[in-house]
């Protein structure tokens, strides 16, 4: 299994906000976490991208414990092997479409490949859009741009937390389109967070995650 997460929970001081016996996600899969608010979606996401320790249990990312390395060893890991969608896409705002994607490259395990950021900004339809900032975009044009930065690493793994929340039903499954898409021609393995119900179809296999009697 490329990610493994057994018996994951996480608390809050009283408040149990995940509680995850088992979740196996292979290579090339594509997985949604279904859930409502209050469900863990978003803790999970943090968990399985190593930015937040969980209370009890383990993932595995490709073999690897993300409970037993070091710090600067999981930092290692994310910045070579996922790439994130935050639910706020957290683009730089000083920074044009290209110079995030430029930026992203930069942080990551390789050098700048220009031509692969050009590509990217042209497969999700901003070719027209690569010198404008983020506050001059659409917030579809700024989803595009940040999907367009996750894949800009070439990670194997790609997560998006709530990628579609804030889309009409055309964009959202245009956005669907376009993730499953770029997973698709990069053999990524995706993994999409979401209470967003209108896109349980498109996806073979999904997690539903339940609030928890204790969560908020």
């Amino acid at each position: 299994m490329l990610i493994e997460a057994r018996n994951l929970t996480h608390r809050i001081a009283d408040r149990q906000i995940l509680d995850l016996p088992l979740l196996q996600v292979a290579a090339g899969d594509h997985h949604l976490l279904l859930g409502p608010s209050g469900s863990g979606k978003t803790t999970l996401i943090n968990i399985l991208a190593g930015l937040l320790t969980p209370t009890t249990g383990d993932v595995l990312i490709d073999g690897a414990s993300m409970a037993r390395i070091s710090p600067t060893a999981r930092d290692a890991l994310r910045r070579e092997k996922i790439g994130l969608v935050f639910q706020t896409l957290r683009l730089i705002s000083s920074l044009t479409v290209r110079q995030n994607l430029a930026l992203a490259q930069r942080l990551g395990p390789g050098p700048v490949h220009r031509e692969l950021i050009d590509r990217l900004i042209s497969q999700v339809g901003l070719a027209h859009r690569a010198d404008a900032r983020p506050r001059e975009l659409s917030q579809g044009e700024t989803q595009r741009a940040a999907i367009a930065r996750a894949l800009c690493t070439q990670p194997p793994i790609l997560i998006a937390d709530e990628p579609t929340s804030a889309l009409d039903d055309v964009n959202a499954q245009a956005m669907v389109d376009l993730m499953l898409s770029a997973a698709r021609t990069t053999g990524a393995t995706l993994i999409i967070a979401t209470h967003d119900r209108r896109i349980r179809g498109r996806f073979p296999q999904a997690i539903e995650l339940k609030p928890t009697a204790l969560a908020a």
